[in-house]
């Protein structure tokens, strides 16, 4: 259910002041409301988590949830290492979704999606833990609860007095928090707004960087995600499809960041054999192509010619071999190095 900002009444739709009613209704009767002393926000952090555990099921519905339990658990693995630098007070939860679209997602509460797609995308674990540091952000730093409340706040103090006598109805709550769930879901797909997508890069940097991964390979993967995007005349991760000074800037940011956080020292692990090696058998693309990944050890002698002659059937395949490892179509191979290879199932 949705409001609708035009429907007349008995249209079929909400009207924006019935849709802030039940929305006031359901947030005294779930207790999603700050207590006195906090910072206000149409929900406190308690009510993060229901939210987050209401849109859950509908998202993996919605997405499907990725058979291949040694990869979850893998993501899981890395997430919890970035979390435990973030000072969070979420319990976060990491799945991965069988979508072949390039993205990641963060509800409230401390529910973490990436797709298959951005997986495939992906070349190393500190860019993950980097994208996993992104998502993080938006959780830690409540954004959905602060554009709700930009969105809402103001008119709900309003209305808060009419739905009280209402509020103890587990009806209106539980409307209330499917509605909520659906416009904090819209949140989640399509960004969360340039501010807030900055700043999450800039802190998810600092937890990859303090998890103990190289915050530059983060950028480096900004950098080929924007010629990807070029090459295909399309959107991919969120916050990309905004004009291209602000992606731009951006990108020069999070290059900023990383120098800093490079300079303050410590380890700066990369793995990309190891990551690389999780993505055996992983699905590629849309599920008609019928393509999967499969991780090739690169053998003395080799070059990205000859793997995608041999392995892949055609030479002139090198460049896409190139794109797909974030690798020069000339680079020089070192033999033990993983590469992923897509082939069909």
């Amino acid at each position: 259910m949705q409001w609708c900002a035009t429907c007349a009444t008995g249209s079929g739709g909400w009207s924006r002041r019935q849709f802030l009613l039940a929305l006031g209704q359901a947030s005294l009767a779930a207790g999603l409301l700050p207590r006195a002393g906090q910072a206000y926000t149409i929900m406190d952090e308690a009510g993060d988590v229901k939210i987050g555990r209401e849109a859950d099921p509908e998202i993996l519905k919605r997405f499907g949830y990725y058979d291949g339990p040694d990869l979850q658990n893998y993501i899981a693995q890395i997430g919890q290492r970035v979390a435990a630098t973030s000072d969070t007070r979420f319990s976060f939860q990491f799945k991965v979704v069988d979508q072949a679209a390039i993205n990641a997602m963060a509800l409230p509460g401390g529910f973490i999606y990436l797709t298959r797609g951005m997986l495939a995308e992906l070349n190393d674990e500190a860019q993950l833990a980097g994208i996993l540091g992104h998502e993080m952000t938006h959780v830690n730093s409540r954004h959905a609860a602060k554009l709700l409340t930009k969105a809402f706040g103001a008119q709900l103090a309003t209305l808060l007095g009419v739905g009280a006598a209402a509020a103890s109805g587990s009806g209106a709550a539980a409307t209330g928090l499917v509605m909520i769930s659906s416009h904090v879901t819209n949140y989640m797909l399509l960004g969360y707004g340039r501010d807030y997508e900055l700043e999450a890069d800039e802190v998810g940097l600092r937890y990859a960087h303090r998890a103990g991964y190289d915050p530059r390979r983060m950028v480096t993967f900004l950098r080929a995600l924007r010629r990807t995007e070029i090459l295909r005349g399309q959107s991919t991760y969120h916050g990309f499809e905004a004009t291209h000074p602000d992606t731009a800037l951006r990108i020069a940011k999070a290059d900023t960041m990383a120098t800093l956080l490079v300079a303050e020292g410590g380890a700066l692990e990369v793995k990309a054999d190891n990551y690389k090696a999780h993505l055996d058998r992983l699905r590629y693309g849309e599920a008609k192509n019928q393509q999967r990944l499969r991780v090739y050890t690169v053998k003395a002698g080799d070059t990205l010619g000859s793997i995608a002659r041999d392995e892949m059937g055609d030479e002139g395949r090198r460049f896409e071999l190139a794109t797909l490892n974030g690798l020069r179509d000339d680079a020089a191979l070192t033999p033990g190095s993983r590469l992923k290879l897509i082939v069909k199932q």
